[in-house]
């Protein structure tokens, strides 16, 4: 009853935070999905043939049908959208809650429910509209259903994860991988041809999408057009790549469970209590992760925090497994408090600009999204020609398609080159990979405008 009461705590939770942080636009990749629905919405585009899309990580536009069919269900608008995310929200949750039960003891559970409301990635995601919030749900269903062993059901869902973005055909094809490791022991050769038939249809769908995209013009390196982010990388920058993906699933406080989870691995080695268990868990941790990782580190995309919240909601799974074999409930009790304190303080962990901060994956970009509005009216009223601001993304978003306001309000993208405007816009939620550019500006420009608010700043610079 405890567990339950718990449950619908964190339900409870995340629909505060959706109305709360309604006003909130659309933030990063995920204007590329608005201004799809948006066009979708206007008559710009139509659903088939497949609209043009900006984001490589996606073959088909799903989030953006679905948001289109909201909208002409419900009307256009922040909380309307906010609200189409809700229902995925509440079944990351659930199934997030069933995959406890399967492997935690009921006093445990209500530990890892806690540790996923603070775990600051998630978090930040659910309030951005991320389309990564489906991604997740989708695999954590089909994982539960895989684990429970609901093959039907199974097959019947994943190709819409599989063609939903290239990252889950990554998902799609690590459950296939755990399912045949799983059955392996007990059915030998027998567990492909399950793995086959149950992936089959998902197989079909993968295959028709790498056949039109490369029929559409696509370079034979990647499921949709390459740009300068999509390049093949060198084998030096692929062992830099990985490093940067262990940093970022440690980052923002998720070291300490990290450690925590490798202190437990050794724990099970060495005494071989719950050993079954505790490698299923190993099992879904590491395969779906180790997989993505594979197909990514290849390309110099710039690889965000956001990839593997798979892996930080397992992770806790993880840890909590680990917790439960600890009889001293005041070391648990200790435990999860420093686990939830460092989880809290991720939300305020600031590198140096150059470095990059996934912005997009803790609480601390919060204050952004006032600060820019702020910017944008005192450009206005102060009857600044928006066509001499040059800027770096996220701030050439346009309102159109980030605030779904009803007429475009952008500035001229200066990612690489000279900057021949009079104006220049800067914000450190940029994590501008062009230092020089930057430097140049801050120290030979006039500094025009500043609004910040926690650890964010807008600026506005006037050439001297």
């Amino acid at each position: 009853m405890n567990n339950k009461i718990f449950l619908w705590l964190c339900f409870f939770v995340f629909i505060l935070l959706t109305f709360y942080f309604s006003d909130i636009p659309f933030f990063w990749d995920g204007t590329f999905v608005s201004e799809v629905a948006c066009k979708l919405y206007d008559g710009t585009y139509k659903l088939l043939p497949l609209p043009p899309i900006h984001d490589n990580n996606t073959v088909i536009p799903v989030f953006s049908f679905y948001l289109f069919a909201v909208w002409k269900l419900f009307s256009k608008s922040l909380l309307i959208s906010h609200l189409a995310l809700l229902p995925f929200l509440i079944g990351i949750v659930y199934e997030f809650y069933k995959l406890c039960k399967l492997f935690l003891k009921q006093n445990i559970i209500p530990f890892a429910l806690l540790l996923l409301m603070l775990e600051p990635t998630f978090m930040t995601q659910s309030i951005l509209m991320s389309y990564d919030i489906i991604l997740l749900y989708l695999f954590l269903l089909l994982l539960n259903l895989l684990l429970i062993e609901k093959y039907i059901t199974f097959s019947l869902i994943i190709p819409f994860l599989a063609m939903y973005s290239v990252r889950g055909i990554f998902l799609a094809f690590s459950l296939a991988i755990i399912q045949l490791v799983l059955l392996y022991p007990n059915q030998k050769s027998k567990s492909i041809l399950v793995v086959l038939k149950n992936n089959i249809l998902s197989l079909a769908i993968v295959i028709a999408l790498i056949i039109y995209k490369f029929n559409s013009g696509c370079d034979a390196n990647s499921l949709s057009n390459l740009n300068a982010h999509e390049q093949l990388i060198s084998v030096s920058m692929m062992f830099r790549q990985f490093a940067f993906i262990v940093w970022k699933i440690a980052d923002f406080g998720r070291v300490s469970l990290c450690l925590c989870f490798i202190i437990g691995m050794i724990y099970f080695y060495k005494t071989k209590n719950n050993l079954k268990e505790f490698k299923t868990i190993l099992l879904i941790i590491f395969i779906p992760t180790l997989i993505t990782i594979v197909f990514i580190i290849p390309f110099s995309n710039p690889i965000s925090h956001r990839y593997f919240m798979f892996t930080y909601l397992l992770l806790i799974i993880g840890v909590c497994f680990i917790l439960q074999q600890i009889k001293n409930k005041k070391i648990i009790y200790s435990l999860v408090f420093i686990f939830s304190v460092f989880s809290v303080s991720g939300n305020l962990w600031l590198y140096p600009e150059q470095l990059g901060n996934g912005w997009d994956s803790s609480l601390k970009v919060i204050p952004y999204f006032h600060l820019k509005d702020e910017m944008d009216k005192f450009i206005i009223d102060n009857k600044i020609d928006v066509a001499q601001i040059g800027t770096q993304y996220p701030l050439i978003a346009d309102k159109k398609y980030s605030h779904l306001a009803e007429t475009s309000f952008y500035y001229t993208n200066v990612w690489s080159g000279p900057i021949t405007y009079n104006y220049f816009l800067f914000t450190n939620v940029i994590n501008s990979d062009i230092t020089d550019q930057i430097e140049k500006v801050k120290t030979d420009w006039q500094l025009v405008k500043s609004f910040s608010s926690g650890e964010v700043y807008v600026n506005l610079y006037k050439k001297k």
